[in-house]
């Protein structure tokens, strides 16, 4: 079975470079520009793994990780890639469900390897 990992962001060259940066993991990589995409997607199949690079799409309180997991599973994880946001603010998404924060500038051998990470542990 082929891991698949959806990665939302209204910035194309972030979003590319994130895609590339995942391109050979062996997963189908989707992209879509926003909330409302990721929410079409996430319905009409189940993601692995979900990196959003924005925090906006968690602050508007309709409980989006929530809404992307099917009642019962701990899939799909979801990443939060942003700018250094403030501590109440991370805590949040942490207490939303968010499963990984990390802050820009990021390592992309970092986010390559907690990814195949977290792949690999859903084997």
């Amino acid at each position: 079975m082929m891991h698949r990992i959806l990665i939302v962001s209204d910035d194309t060259f972030l979003r590319d470079l994130v895609r590339l940066t995942l391109a050979d993991l062996g997963a189908e990589v989707r992209c879509t520009a926003d909330a409302q995409g990721m929410r079409t997607l996430c319905r009409r199949m189940l993601f692995d793994l979900v990196i959003v690079l924005r925090v906006g799409i968690f602050l508007g309180g309709d409980e989006p990780v929530r809404r992307l997991r099917p009642a019962g599973l701990r899939r799909p994880a979801v990443y939060v890639l942003s700018w250094q946001q403030a501590e109440q603010t991370v805590l949040s998404l942490l207490e939303a469900g968010v499963d990984q924060y990390m802050t820009f500038p990021v390592s992309l051998q970092r986010l390559r390897r907690k990814v195949s990470d977290e792949l690999n542990r859903q084997l």
